[in-house]
């Protein structure tokens, strides 16, 4: 953790569950650098990171 104030975070990475490949959670980056997962529901631990596509 940085010592800079979070202010904004943006989602980067969403977070899918290895055995259902359902979406469990975000993954945000704040504009201090730091990075926190954003769980829809309970935390889970076998996950797959899949960046976020953006549109054109």
């Amino acid at each position: 953790m940085t010592p800079k104030t979070r202010l904004t975070g943006k989602p980067i990475m969403r977070i899918l569950c290895k055995k259902t490949d359902t979406l469990v959670g975000y993954l945000y980056q704040w504009n201090n650098g730091d990075v926190q997962p954003a769980w829809l529901n309970d935390a889970v631990s076998d996950v797959r990171y899949e960046p976020m596509v953006e549109s054109a």
